[in-house]
């Protein structure tokens, strides 16, 4: 599971673009053509069985040689890890999303997108333990939720310094019209924490999309019984650990009233990372999560 694992992961960071990407294309592509070399990657592994005959296409070839990423990947298909494409398809389609999609118009939209990604990312590490939606529904169903309360939890985390390079914004129009919230981004920016009121309604937007982090993580947790009635139950619910880091962050969060734009919100000292390691020791002995 360790070693599929880590192909899961790779596959993540290696198309998130933040930090460029390997992907073969020519310099200065767009970062759609990046996402669409990885897409035909995805596609030709699954469509071939990820076997390479000596009729396969020379560039084709040249791709899955020189990447480590696609190689790991077809050599463990190669030996029956049984992933489903659609998570890897619904993980890139949530990438040209975030390329698209500067502000959701919806709470439920940018919900929708945390599920297409971290959801389908959730999904693909308990695949990577050969523990599959057929016979673990509960577990992909907890799978499913906390990666959507890790999704609304990182897009907090990283609104900041998200908002200062891409212009993309967290906090939802409707949100913006629910509370007054008239110029987020100035608001997120040094030049606006000055002005209490503004503050103060983006303090209750981020509160909304807090809360709803916090409603999908007990629906995660409350599948606790279901899960551990399944088969491998105790393995699935190992995978569910990373709901604590985000539990710490929100929590740190409502420390902080809500408040996006204090500095203090990201100096996360030894101790509250001591503590949140504590938590996830102690949760993995009594398979919670």
């Amino acid at each position: 599971m360790k070693t599929a694992y880590y192909a899961v992961r790779s596959f993540w960071v290696e198309t998130g673009l933040r930090f460029g990407s390997t992907a073969a294309v020519p310099p200065n592509a767009t970062p759609i053509k990046h996402l669409e070399w990885w897409q035909a990657g995805i596609n030709f592994l699954f469509e071939n069985n990820a076997v390479l005959s000596p009729d396969t296409e020379q560039p084709i070839r040249d791709l899955y040689c020189q990447h480590p990423t696609l190689r790991l990947l077809q050599s463990l298909l190669q030996q029956d890890t049984q992933w489903t494409k659609q998570h890897f398809d619904d993980v890139l389609s949530g990438r040209r999303k975030d390329l698209d999609v500067k502000q959701y118009e919806t709470l439920a939209e940018l919900v929708k997108h945390a599920g297409q990604s971290c959801g389908s990312l959730s999904q693909l590490v308990l695949e990577s333990g050969n523990i599959m939606s057929t016979d673990h529904p509960a577990s992909h169903e907890a799978a499913r939720l906390v990666g959507i309360c890790h999704g609304l939890t990182n897009a907090l985390r990283t609104s900041i310094p998200v908002i200062s390079t891409t212009g993309k914004l967290i906090v939802p129009a409707e949100l913006c019209v629910k509370y007054g919230v008239k110029s987020p981004r100035y608001l997120l920016s040094a030049l606006g924490m000055g002005d209490d009121v503004c503050v103060r309604a983006l303090q209750n937007a981020v509160e909304d999309i807090a809360n709803e982090a916090r409603q999908h993580l007990q629906a995660a947790r409350d599948l606790r019984p279901d899960i551990l009635a399944e088969p491998q139950g105790a393995k699935a619910v190992s995978v569910l650990l990373p709901a604590l880091a985000s539990e710490t962050f929100l929590n740190r969060l409502q420390e902080f009233n809500h408040q996006l734009t204090d500095r203090n919100l990201r100096n996360v000292g030894r101790l509250e990372h001591a503590v949140c390691a504590g938590r996830m020791v102690v949760a993995h002995y009594r398979k919670t999560y």
